[in-house]
């Protein structure tokens, strides 16, 4: 019966992670699709290829330009536009 219990919740976390991660993700998109497309085609975000450092300082400068990403928005859409172009 434990076993049976364990598997269960194994099974479960397993399904659930990924969706939390596919979620944070989708709103990251959100965020960059909106944001970005305030001043240029997002074209330019998605062909641009960046390392983690290069993601990060075009972020702080698109923030200081008017960028609106919430403080605890910012880790997530930096991961996010980590995934891009790799």
């Amino acid at each position: 019966m434990k076993s049976i219990l364990a598997i269960s919740l194994s099974c479960a976390f397993l399904l659930i992670f990924p969706a939390s991660t596919l979620f944070a993700q989708q709103a990251a998109k959100t965020i960059v699709d909106k944001e970005c497309a305030k001043c240029h085609s997002l074209k330019k975000v998605y062909s641009a290829s960046k390392d983690a450092a290069g993601w990060e300082k075009t972020l702080d400068r698109m923030i200081k330009k008017g960028a609106v990403i919430e403080p605890e928005d910012k880790d997530p859409v930096l991961k996010y536009l980590n995934t891009l172009n790799k």
